[in-house]
């Protein structure tokens, strides 16, 4: 928190005042309930379409979650976005990162596109990854650089190739301090959870990203992938499923295999979810590589209480089609030194394997 009083002005007008191009791509707006399907009767969920543009601008500084600044006391807050996506991170960031920071922020002078990234991998795809869509409506995620934090794995930086991103124009930069740029591309993040607890999503972006990486994955003659998968959280630090074994032995015993994302490419990681006709997942990073998987697939996803879990296999199963049941996990034993969100816990069994048996009826 801070009481740094800043003035916010949108990508468009500060694109307007320099001069530079704005591309706007979709207007955001209630869509009304849409439905989303379940192993029983279709389920309602209120949607908006997400707000979507593009846009160039000289000589700023990109610092935070992609946030903007192109004088003292003045930034560009792109407001639809992730709900971590806040005026109080912004003044926040600007602060630590502008007001505090003693270094010269390095200049990159080639015109480029900024994706930025953050952790864990669940966020890198759905807030950053899938602006590459946005940058293509202009042509330039396939002939500017593309410019990504070197705090990343490789096996998600092949994402980006595996969208089509030439490998060359792939340019990996320190994130503190902040980087000014001559000129540069912005757009926002796609997928959001507003604040008034609804969902907006970009369906356009989801299928156009989603196809490119199923077209570039499948195109040369691979082995298809298992049919049914489970998505654990084995060895994760926090938000364990205490009795996944347990879970495990059900659904081994239903010839699930389980899926191990360690060290695959992202052309491996699609090909591993991209014949599964069932997937058992637990809430977490690996939440969105659901998407991948067939239009008719069947996802079980296991949801800790505070995990509101919306742009992971349930955001994109509203847009794909994906039939999407989830059963809420309990905390048992509450641990004070775990945030909300990061409780360990553990899931009624004969819940899953009713909804996983009943899945598996021709």
């Amino acid at each position: 928190m801070t009481n740094l009083e800043l003035s916010n002005i949108t990508l468009q007008k500060l694109c307007e005042e320099q001069g530079e191009p704005y591309r706007h791509i979709t207007s955001g707006g209630f869509d009304g309930p849409r439905k989303i399907r379940t192993i029983d009767a279709p389920m309602l969920v209120n949607f908006h379409r997400a707000d979507m543009y593009c846009g160039r601008v000289r000589d700023v500084v990109v610092f935070g979650k992609s946030y903007v600044t192109d004088q003292p006391g003045r930034g560009v807050f792109l407001g639809q976005s992730h709900r971590d996506y806040n005026l109080n991170a912004f003044a926040q960031s600007y602060v630590e990162e502008i007001v505090a920071e003693t270094r010269q922020n390095p200049l990159i002078e080639e015109e480029c596109c900024f994706l930025g990234g953050a952790k864990p991998f669940g966020h890198f795809i759905f807030e950053y990854l899938y602006r590459l869509p946005a940058f293509d409506v202009a042509d330039l995620s396939k002939r500017l650089p593309v410019i990504l934090f070197d705090d990343f794995p490789e096996e998600w930086v092949s994402f980006l190739e595996l969208y089509g991103v030439p490998p060359q124009n792939i340019f990996r930069i320190p994130r503190y301090p902040a980087v000014r740029f001559k000129s540069v591309w912005i757009a926002p993040c796609p997928n959001a959870l507003g604040r008034d607890r609804n969902y907006r999503l970009w369906d356009d972006g989801i299928h156009k990203l989603r196809n490119t990486l199923r077209a570039n994955a499948l195109q040369d003659n691979h082995p298809p992938g298992p049919k049914r998968l489970f998505l654990g959280r084995k060895g994760a630090a926090h938000r364990r499923l205490l009795n996944e074994d347990a879970l495990w032995e059900m659904l081994a015993a239903r010839e699930f295999e389980r899926a191990d994302f360690v060290g695959l490419s992202a052309a491996e990681q699609v090909r591993l979810v991209a014949n599964a006709q069932l997937i058992v997942s637990v809430v977490g990073s690996a939440s969105p590589i659901t998407s991948f998987a067939p239009d008719n697939c069947t996802i079980i996803e296991i949801r800790p209480p505070n995990v509101v879990g919306a742009l992971g296999s349930f955001g994109f199963a509203v847009v794909i089609g994906q039939r999407l049941n989830w059963v809420e996990s309990k905390i048992l034993a509450w641990d004070s030194s775990k945030p909300p969100i990061d409780q360990d816990t553990e899931v009624d069994i004969d819940s899953v394997r009713d909804l996983v048996d009943r899945a598996l009826k021709p």
